[in-house]
């Protein structure tokens, strides 16, 4: 029995106006012309992917889909509306990522133009799309990552903790917030150094190099102070706790960023905490 999303093999048996029809030896099936990759020979032997029509009948194509039910890929967003994004994988037919795996915050959704990986899923005559997950991506993934090493990735996954980013070779990789700078988005290509490899787990830094994170962590800082009044009840003392929920950032990060806006004469504190100088 024919599933959608899946490859099979079949005989052409022969050709009609809109296209090849194709037999498994159970079923029949249309191949539209303009979804074979070339021309066929009756009875030659092809494999070919079986999706759904506008209707919901079953058709095929020969072409390299981006993704199935049996293989993740990497597939774009074409389409964003009320009921999710639709992505292209390469047939006549687009096929849904449903609110039901978006974030409320629309915000946090891709852009047009953007991928995320997917897996297809056959549900009520219709293919949807569903993002892969850090168990998928071990069950799928083709190479392995280096501690301390640089990779590109695409933000694939976002939870209370961080992001789950995947590489091109599958590898799952959990970003923690505070490992982060600024805000960032589902389908959003970025660099991430790898910091730990514990087991089956994968952990990265999207933070770029000290001079540069040190400038950014100082514009937080100074941004909280001028947000606040000049004033704020936090120095190089406080707890990583405090710090990390009122700044985003580790404590390691916020004591040398805040050294250095002391030396520079930029602020100045007690024990109860730290004031802005103003500039004349």
């Amino acid at each position: 029995m024919l599933e959608a999303g899946k490859f099979y093999k079949f005989k052409v048996t022969r050709k009609t106006d809109l296209g090849f029809m194709l037999n498994d030896g159970e079923e029949e099936v249309l191949m539209h012309y303009r979804q074979a990759e070339r021309e066929y020979e009756i009875d030659e032997q092809i494999s070919a992917f079986i999706y759904y029509d506008k209707e919901g009948r079953f058709c095929a194509t020969t072409k390299n889909v981006y993704a199935s039910a049996v293989k993740p890929g990497l597939c774009e967003v074409v389409e964003i509306n009320e009921k999710g994004l639709f992505l292209d994988i390469n047939t006549s037919k687009d096929v849904l990522l449903s609110t039901d795996f978006l974030p409320y915050n629309k915000e946090l959704w891709p852009d047009v133009n953007e991928k995320l990986y997917v897996i297809l899923k056959d549900k009520k005559k219709s293919l949807i799309a569903k993002p892969i997950n850090k168990e998928q991506c071990l069950k799928y993934k083709t190479a392995d990552v280096i501690e301390n090493m640089t990779y590109e990735a695409v933000i694939n996954n976002i939870n209370k903790g961080g992001y789950g980013l995947i590489t091109k070779d599958l590898v799952y990789i959990f970003v923690p917030f505070i490992m982060t700078r600024g805000k960032h988005h589902l389908g959003e290509a970025v660099k991430v150094k790898i910091t730990k490899i514990k087991e089956s787990d994968v952990y990265g830094s999207m933070i770029e190099v000290k001079e540069k994170q040190m400038v950014d962590d100082k514009k937080i800082i100074l941004d909280y102070l001028l947000e606040h009044n000049g004033y704020m009840p936090f120095t190089a003392k406080s707890s990583s706790e405090a710090i990390e929920l009122a700044f985003k950032i580790s404590r390691k990060a916020f004591k040398r960023a805040y050294g250095e806006l002391y030396k520079e004469r930029q602020i100045a504190f007690d024990e109860k905490g730290t004031t802005l100088i103003e500039k004349k």
